[in-house]
């Protein structure tokens, strides 16, 4: 990839990120926290509300470690974490639509036909990599999303090299609400190496399946 596209390639994942920042430029990152303290009563609703804000993270102003540790907080671990992975496996879902659809018509505009398929090919090696890494952060958490179904890494590939960081996370969080910081970050490391050692699995059965092919 030349200099111009490399150039070309960071301006429009500035740009995304950008994109995703501007709700909470505008709004605040406490603007939605209030909805969800009104549900603390109803354990039910609660956990409705928090997969919902943390579904839609990529396009409002939600502050996605906020919401994990008060969800777990309010329901116990256990909820906390099946709620939180259910809220940030929605929001792969959400960003990856909004890569797809939006983003997915611009970029043509910033990279070269032929540089976008090299960006798509080296997507698609290094998806689980790219995504796992990029979960923990926030912005790039959606921006990593959103640009790699923008160059056309089909959804249910980006789905499962998020699932299991995005239990990663949920669990981090819901353990660290009950204040074991260590066994949260174990149980992160822990899943993440788990996540890798998946794919790496996966890549190589799917070598093996297409030499088997070809032979």
């Amino acid at each position: 990839m030349s200099a111009r596209s490399i150039t070309r390639l960071c301006l429009l994942v500035f740009g995304v990120s950008l994109v995703v920042c501007l709700p909470f430029l505008i709004f605040g990152e406490d603007a939605l926290v209030p909805l969800l303290e009104k549900l603390q009563q109803h354990p039910g609703w609660l956990v409705a509300g928090a997969i919902a804000l943390l579904g839609l993270d990529a396009i409002l102003p939600v502050p996605s470690a906020w919401v994990l540790i008060f969800l777990a907080l309010q329901v116990g671990p256990v909820l906390g974490i099946a709620g939180g992975s259910l809220g940030l496996c929605a929001g792969v879902f959400v960003s990856a639509w909004v890569g797809r659809t939006t983003v997915g018509r611009l970029a043509p505009k910033f990279i070269p036909d032929a540089e976008l398929a090299r960006l798509r090919d080296s997507m698609a090696r290094h998806t689980t990599l790219t995504l796992a890494c990029m979960r923990s952060v926030p912005v790039l958490a959606e921006t990593s999303v959103m640009i790699a179904a923008a160059a056309g890494v089909p959804t249910w590939r980006i789905f499962l090299a998020t699932l299991l960081p995005n239990i990663a996370i949920a669990t981090v969080y819901a353990v660290a609400a009950s204040d074991s910081l260590v066994t949260a970050c174990v149980a992160f490391g822990a899943t993440i190496g788990v996540s890798y050692a998946f794919w790496r699995a996966f890549d190589v059965i799917g070598a093996m399946r297409a030499r088997a092919r070809m032979s």
